[in-house]
């Protein structure tokens, strides 16, 4: 870097201003998904990146971030059983102070803790939001179906939402549970199981059955007329062709700014013509 005279880290302003061309405004819904290493050397890091897209939304934007619950025990019951045990000693799902996941990089987790923050109460399927829709987005939301139309992602798409993905490949766009899970389609696939959650009496272990999205919402796999590699990329890709997604640059990152519900319309209407 030092041998290259026109490299120059990037600041606040050069990321607020391109977001801005990217066609991001003033009172905006965003969920957002950030690969903070695709975008280079920034001066702040991902405190910064959180500070030019409040300041690109403004005091009336609101933003969105997927965080799920880092080493959550969804998947425990597949485990041996010493493993299992071990797990009874997780400490409990609480909404304001359990960490978001780790693989989803670090813009939940610094979202999350962001002042005002506030954050939805299933355990699993766990978003967080800060801005003016923050309540909108993830309070008193359906925690018996959280991709669905009850959820944040759905009640992102009534709010006429967008999805930002700031160097994040086309394959984190999570938006494309929520089709799923309102595709009318037959075939479905569901995940069973426990979780600690906190409450006013202590920890209450809590019986869970979501859209299984880890291992599959349908059975794509088994389709190899479909050539999939990855179900949700491959649904992203739907949504590009139909021209729901606008591609864009940050720096050294690819970015993409999708309508949300012309996205999920976008989905749906493939899964129901392939499923």
């Amino acid at each position: 870097m030092l041998n290259d005279s026109d490299f120059a880290p990037l600041t606040r302003s050069q990321i607020t201003q391109a977001l801005i061309g990217l066609g991001v405004g003033e009172g905006e819904t965003l969920i957002v998904h950030v690969r903070l290493s695709a975008l280079g050397w920034v001066v702040g890091g991902i405190d910064t990146v959180v500070r030019s897209l409040r300041d690109a939304v403004g005091s009336g934007g609101t933003l969105l971030a997927f965080c799920g619950w880092d080493d959550s025990p969804y998947h425990v019951s597949f485990w041996p059983p010493h493993w299992q045990t071990a797990y009874e000693e997780i400490p409990a799902f609480d909404p304001k102070v359990s960490s978001a996941r780790r693989d989803f990089g670090r813009f939940p987790e610094r979202l999350r803790t962001w002042p005002g923050a506030l954050r939805s109460t299933h355990p699993e399927v766990s978003f967080t939001a800060v801005g003016r829709h923050a309540a909108n987005l993830v309070v008193g939301t359906d925690d018996d179906n959280p991709w669905g139309v009850g959820g944040p992602l759905g009640r992102l798409v009534d709010l006429g939402g967008r999805v930002l993905l700031l160097g994040a490949p086309l394959n984190t766009l999570t938006l494309c549970h929520h089709a799923e899970a309102v595709a009318d389609v037959a075939g479905k696939r569901y995940h069973s199981y426990r979780m600690p959650v906190s409450t006013n009496a202590g920890t209450v272990w809590r019986d869970y059955r979501t859209l299984d999205t880890f291992y599959g919402a349908l059975p794509y796999w088994e389709r190899p007329e479909l050539t999939i590699d990855s179900a949700v990329g491959n649904l992203a890709l739907q949504a590009v062709q139909a021209g729901a997604g606008r591609e864009g640059n940050l720096g050294a990152a690819t970015t993409w700014l999708f309508d949300a519900r012309a996205s999920v319309q976008a989905v749906v209407a493939w899964i129901e013509r392939h499923f």
